[in-house]
């Protein structure tokens, strides 16, 4: 049986795992809760066209739920604590355990990346977004990264075709893009300004997602050349 490669001086690569399936799982969860209890504050009337729009209370839980669960950064994290809790259990190696560790690391640094630069600047983050907001998209992010470094997985493209690999990893998220755009076909809400399809337009919205996705192929490029750098130490 195949499994993944770790560095030498990780012997305890799958605690590591551990870690960061449950660092994941809390954000996930405790986020999912403040939306179906309505915990977060509203500024959505700030925000027209944007996902926070439902009714107050019980009523508005459905569509709560819902739009939380269609934003990338919990897509993001639910595939990391999805992966992670996978890898704590078995270090098995096929090629699409390889593609989905390789899309955790992708989406997630594309979830911190554009929500640091694009995002951040314009919130004003109050209670328990306080908490959850910085949770998912940077000590997250962090943890990931850290573990990554430090103990693996390795050998992200070892016996497949690396272009394979990486257009691979773009599965996840064009199925969230074309999620996105029904959803806000339906609803006329969109999660993130930079594809609000009521003002940028489709035009606008396609060349958003252009762009990320090709910071998306320039940073699987990033990772599988440093995969390469670290699998050699």
């Amino acid at each position: 049986m195949s499994i993944f490669h770790f560095a030498p001086r990780a012997r305890h690569a799958k605690r590591a795992m551990t870690v960061v399936a449950v660092v994941a799982w809390f954000g996930v969860i405790l986020t999912n809760l403040g939306n179906v209890f309505d915990v977060y504050p509203r500024e959505s009337g700030n925000w027209p066209g944007l996902y926070g729009h439902s009714a107050h209370g019980w009523p508005g839980a459905a569509q709560r739920f819902i739009e939380g669960i269609s934003y990338f950064t919990m897509i993001s994290n639910i595939l990391v604590a999805v992966v992670f809790t996978l890898l704590a259990i078995s270090l098995k190696r096929t090629f699409w355990r390889v593609v989905f560790v390789d899309t955790a690391l992708l989406m997630i640094t594309i979830t911190s990346l554009v929500f640091l630069v694009a995002i951040l600047p314009f919130l004003n983050l109050s209670g328990l977004a306080l908490l959850t907001s910085p949770w998912q998209h940077v000590i997250v992010p962090v943890s990931v990264w850290v573990v990554w470094l430090l103990w693996g997985p390795r050998g992200f493209s070892e016996g497949y075709s690396r272009w394979r690999v990486m257009l691979s990893t773009l599965i996840i998220p064009a199925l969230w893009s074309v999620w996105m755009l029904t959803y806000g076909a339906l609803t006329s809400y969109y999660p993130y300004g930079f594809v609000n399809v009521n003002q940028l337009g489709y035009g606008g919205v396609v060349i958003s997602l252009l762009v990320v996705m090709a910071l998306g192929l320039v940073l699987e490029g990033i990772f599988i050349w440093l995969d390469g750098i670290l699998i050699r130490k």
